[in-house]
């Protein structure tokens, strides 16, 4: 599964926001990202793409920690 692409086409539009945050911020989001999908309720009371966006998030959060401790290995 192609998260990238398949949530590119699904939320492109011609608007979109960036910000920044430091590597404490990108933790503590990754650990209430893992918090949100552990209690996730389910489906009907949540809807599905919710937890598939959910892992998709936590997927790139992930990529960025360890993109971190992989630049960190030298300093």
């Amino acid at each position: 599964m192609d998260l990238h692409s398949e949530y590119s086409e699904e939320f492109e539009s011609d608007w979109y926001a960036s910000f920044g945050l430091s590597i404490e911020e990108i933790r503590l989001l990754h650990d209430h990202i893992c918090y949100a999908i552990k209690t996730w309720p389910g489906s009907p009371a949540r809807p599905p793409e919710e937890q598939e966006f959910l892992q998709f998030l936590k997927i790139k959060l992930s990529a960025m920690l360890m993109q971190h401790s992989f630049d960190m290995l030298d300093t």
